[in-house]
């Protein structure tokens, strides 16, 4: 019967981390409908796709129910998540538009469970094994709906031609082929028995990558890679780590100087607007709506509300539908104000600087995934969607990171030898 359950439980997690990173329903339910075809999306019901989410949510509860001393542990010793729950359901008495707030809100603290059950439930390493069990199947369907189903992988509309998979959207396939590069390079590290699949899986993302045509998706890989290559020089003893990863950082500020002198240039090269698309105009537009609730924003998924909100104005100054900022940090703004992004920063503070305690005293690549997630999470957040929202992918893996540091012991750090030579002479003296 335990065995059975174990079964379950991975098979339930496997397909709930399918629905959450992929779009596959409400691609298939808008008969495969891309951006720019005059198709309206908000004409789909997305009830069953909604259902779903909700049998995650009901799932995750019921298995955390099965093990309450464990769950009663981990509740009465997480702090950083249940502060941003909190501040989101309060939102409610400040928002301008209640009802969606509420419902939202509904949704944040069902896939808030299913993000804490995943980071209870599972040690790191066995995370990383079961989003690259995810992620493989995510590319077989994707390579199956561009070859066989060209009408539902394939763009067709503004981006036609541009390879999309089970994803509604080019941009979200690419950024989503990012992180699977990773976990399929984390995972080939801590399976050796499985370790040339993982490693023609993590081939296969950086084949597709391109085909996404998401230029953000592919500096983010290249920057991400490099950042893993990076952080492994905490390992290193400090003589060493300190040269090596000086010499990472002068490279990585005088690329980024490097993009600033040519970025229209290297923008121009590829055909892309230096504008990041009209994001620029956006922001300021963006910005100029949150100086008006600076510190409590217009509650938790309120603004965005078409011609009927708030969100008027900027959609009428930037001609188009605009359906979120394109910048996670200035969606929280919106959301929640300054109080928000304050609350927001120190549980990434915390989490960060246990990820650096972590990337210092583990030996596996496994000890650099929450490093390096929080990386990607800063980046694509710059130029996307995604540090706090229902039924978000993004989310819940946030919420099993920052529960992970809960369950993972403090290992004290192996000395170096110079470390050993100064405790010594301490001693002598």
């Amino acid at each position: 019967m335990e065995k059975l359950l174990k079964r379950i439980e991975v098979t339930f997690i496997v397909l709930s981390l399918i629905h959450y990173i992929s779009g596959w329903l409400p691609l298939i339910l808008s008969g495969g409908a891309s951006e720019g075809d005059g198709f309206n999306f908000s004409s789909i019901n997305l009830t069953i796709n909604v259902f779903l989410y909700f049998l995650t949510y009901l799932f995750a509860t019921f298995f955390l129910l099965l093990r309450w001393k464990k769950t009663i542990y981990f509740v009465a010793r997480e702090r950083i998540i249940s502060a941003m729950i909190i501040l989101t359901i309060l939102s409610i008495t400040w928002s301008v538009n209640p009802s969606e707030t509420l419902r939202s809100c509904i949704g944040l603290v069902g896939t808030t469970i299913f993000g804490f059950y995943f980071g209870t439930r599972y040690s790191l390493k066995e995370q990383i094994k079961l989003l690259a069990y995810a992620y493989g199947l995510i590319i077989l369907f994707s390579i199956f709906f561009i070859v066989l189903l060209p009408r539902y992988g394939v763009e067709h509309g503004v981006h036609a031609g541009a390879f999309r998979g089970i994803f509604t959207h080019k941009n979200v396939f690419g950024r989503s082929l990012v992180l699977g590069s990773i976990v399929f390079l984390v995972a080939s590290d801590i399976t050796p028995s499985k370790k040339w699949i993982l490693r023609i899986f993590f081939g296969l993302t950086l084949v597709l990558l391109p085909t996404a045509r998401s230029t953000s998706s592919l500096i983010n890989a290249t920057i991400l890679l490099f950042a893993l290559l990076a952080y492994r020089t905490f390992r290193l003893r400090y003589l060493v780590m300190t040269p090596v990863f000086l010499f990472f950082v002068t490279v990585g500020v005088g690329s980024y100087f490097f993009y600033l002198e040519n970025s229209e240039a290297l923008f121009n090269a590829i055909g892309k607007d230096p504008s990041l698309t009209g994001r620029a105009d956006l922001w300021i537009w963006v910005g100029e709506m949150i100086e008006k609730r600076p510190w409590l924003g217009y509650g938790f998924t309120a603004f965005w509300n078409g011609l009927d909100g708030p969100s008027a104005y900027v959609i009428r100054a930037a001609r188009w539908d605009v359906p979120y900022s394109h910048n996670g940090i200035l969606d929280l703004l919106l959301d929640l104000g300054f109080l928000g992004l304050i609350v927001y920063g120190i549980g990434f503070t915390v989490i960060l600087l246990y990820s650096l305690y972590l990337a210092r005293t583990s030996a596996g690549l496994d000890g650099l995934w929450p490093l390096t997630y929080l990386t990607y999470t800063f980046m694509t957040n710059l130029s996307e969607g995604g540090l706090l929202g229902q039924n978000n992918f993004f989310w819940v893996l946030y919420t099993a990171v920052a529960t992970s540091y809960i369950r993972a012991p403090m290992v004290k750090p192996v000395d170096d030898k110079l470390d050993i030579v100064i405790s010594n002479q301490s001693r002598g003296n």
